[in-house]
């Protein structure tokens, strides 16, 4: 706990010693008022669940100490032990904050005996229940438990990875992650709403991968109901596939230790360079129709050769696999189940994946292609169309071999055009003559356009980036507000109050450098990204970032003169030295400079998504 250790309860009572053995009785006596408020500002949030659903992970995975393991699925298949006792984890970004481990329960304890076993619930502010799979008895107990205390609770589905891994391999291609998502939410939100419990706070998470589904709207919602930290996301986060390590890299070391001014420029240097920009490019049609010959001909490689896709007569594909392509750095063709002739199959693609698509077709345009086609264009991504097996129609049909390719090609244009593609490209290709026909132009194809892909893919997934690097960032700051607010109350023990406005409009200034928010930052990114330095500051709406009179700011972090205090004042003698100027309050220098971290983010966030948009 790094950011806290400077001041603890420990210290302040020898700093108060020291003033009452120099007889400052006004400075000890403001010490003890700010050890008494740091103890009523403390938190604690239980966290519970029955044995191994992952309450020690999640707590980790809060605490910002994710655990690493080599094989997630044998750790998940090695049971842990259960919490045996309480263990308490103050957070490091929040000192304020303690996160509770409390002892799990095991599968035949009757929900009275735990409830005993927990004992006092009246000291934690809220609780986490965790939960790997359906709800039982004792989570319902326990649950109603809490609401019958007036405790706020939030349930956390965890090892949703697990359950959509195993999903995949019984589904194929008829998985859908979306769906079966939203099949373990409708099961907990029917369950609680059933037993008359807020279905609204069902957060489907993984411990071990916090990037993904919704950790970081189970985080965001924790801290606002327990320090009144209102953030939100537009959606979940995902992994930042698009971006080289060395890029993330950069970009986390600036969340660090500079400014998000310095962002812009890194994300513009992938896109002028975008050799290393990963691109996933989907190999998608109905089983049986060629796409693992393809796979295999587009990387020079025949059937059989040591790393080749396996290949068949029927579809032998059950399981997604991803190739690199040699032709493209950073491109990787990926080889899709085959998809059945229903809308309902189609529905079941996760199609947002995938930067790209080769669709493939081994007969003519039919009502399955249509449903891919028409699937893609609705989730604004790119096609090109491949008419595999085309020389089995060059032997069968009593036309010229040029006049049968232009009909064929024609043919699936139009098609393509009325799906949605509106500028349909169409290859006809023969994956046992690479040579032939047209699989060269396809290859070169790839390779032409694979820099424009590489960008596209990159632009798609900058908000995702931008979310990401501006939490880090966030999160970076307010693991110095909470000593901030202890230095500036100390500095007001023997300081004028107007004297602490000063370091109060350092510190926020320092907020506004390091989020790029000053007038300079808006300058360099107007700058580097070509956008209207007026257009960025129109994004900015906190009032924190422009020059604020010392009153104001003073009475943000003040409280008022007690009643009792303006009272005495006006005892002759007795009230003589009572002062009558408002004191600063940890509580409300505290809560003010969450504040500004927070409404800072937010600006931060509107700034960068402004300056990388697409004209």
């Amino acid at each position: 706990m790094a950011s806290s250790s400077w001041f603890d309860e420990e210290q302040l009572r020898s700093l108060k010693a020291q003033y009452e053995a120099q007889n400052a009785k006004g400075a000890a006596s403001q010490i003890q008022e700010l050890v008494d408020c740091v103890n009523t500002l403390k938190i604690k949030v239980g966290v519970l669940g029955g044995r191994g659903t992952g309450v020690s992970t999640l707590i980790q995975a809060l605490l910002d100490q994710p655990r690493r393991v080599n094989n997630p699925w044998a750790y998940f298949r090695k049971t842990p032990e259960p919490t045996k006792q309480l263990v308490e984890h103050i957070h490091p970004t929040y000192p304020n904050l303690t996160l509770c481990d409390l002892p799990g329960f095991e599968a035949s304890e009757k929900p009275a005996a735990y409830l005993k076993r927990l004992g006092d619930l009246s000291k934690y502010s809220c609780f986490v229940v965790v939960v790997s799979g359906s709800l039982g008895e004792t989570h319902l107990q326990v649950l109603k438990a809490f609401k019958q205390k007036g405790k706020t609770f939030f349930l956390a589905r965890t090892k949703v990875d697990l359950d959509l891994h195993t999903a995949e391999r019984r589904l194929r291609f008829r998985y859908n992650p979306s769906e079966q998502l939203g099949l373990i939410r409708k099961e907990l939100m029917e369950m609680l709403a059933k037993n008359q419990m807020d279905a609204k706070r069902v957060f489907l998470v993984s411990g071990l991968e916090t990037e993904k589904y919704e950790f970081s709207r189970f985080e965001d919602s924790l801290e606002g109901e327990v320090l009144s930290l209102k953030r939100s996301h537009d959606g979940d986060l995902e992994d930042l596939k698009a971006m080289s390590s060395k890029k993330i890299e950069e970009l986390y070391n600036i969340c660090q230790n500079g400014s998000l001014r310095e962002v812009p420029a890194v994300i513009f240097s992938a896109l002028r360079e975008p050799s290393e920009i990963r691109l996933d490019v989907a190999v998608i049609g109905e089983a049986g129709c060629g796409k693992s010959s393809l796979v295999n001909a587009l990387r020079g490689l025949a059937a059989g050769e040591s790393g080749a896709a396996p290949t068949g007569v029927t579809g032998t594909t059950r399981k997604a696999a991803v190739y690199p392509l040699p032709l493209v750095p950073c491109l990787y063709l990926w080889d899709l189940p085959g998809v059945g002739v229903k809308e309902e199959d189609v529905r079941h693609l996760a199609l947002s994946r995938y930067d790209f698509f080769l669709l493939v077709a081994s007969e003519r345009y039919k009502h399955a292609h249509s449903c891919l086609a028409r699937a893609i264009a609705a989730a604004g991504k790119e096609t090109f169309f491949v008419r595999s097996k085309i020389d089995v129609d060059m032997e069968t049909q009593p036309i010229p071999e040029e006049e049968l390719q232009q009909q064929v090609r024609e043919r699936c244009v139009e098609a393509l055009k009325k799906d949605g593609i509106l500028s349909p490209q169409v290859f006809l290709v023969s994956s046992l003559g690479p040579k032939a026909y047209d699989l060269p132009l396809l290859q070169e194809a790839l390779g032409r356009d694979a820099d424009d892909l590489k960008r596209k893919a990159l632009r798609r997934a900058v908000p995702t980036v931008l979310s990401r690097l501006v939490r880090r960032k966030s999160n970076v700051l307010m693991k110095d507000v909470w000593v901030k607010a202890l230095q500036i109350c100390l500095y007001c023990v023997e300081k004028p109050n107007l004297e602490v406005t000063k370091n109060l409009m350092t510190n926020i200034t320092s907020f506004c450098i390091d989020l790029g928010l000053d007038k300079k930052s808006l300058e360099v990114t107007a700058q580097v990204t070509s956008k209207p330095l007026k257009l960025l500051q129109g994004q900015i709406r906190s009032t924190f970032t422009k020059p604020l009179d010392s009153q104001y700011l003073l009475s943000l972090t003040t409280k008022p003169v007690s009643l009792a205090s303006w009272a005495w004042s006006y005892v002759p003698y007795v009230g003589r030295g009572t002062s009558l100027e408002p004191k600063i309050s940890f509580e409300s220098t505290y809560g003010m400079l969450k504040q500004v971290v927070v409404e800072l983010t937010g600006d931060a966030e509107r700034v960068l998504n402004a300056a990388l948009a697409e004209e």
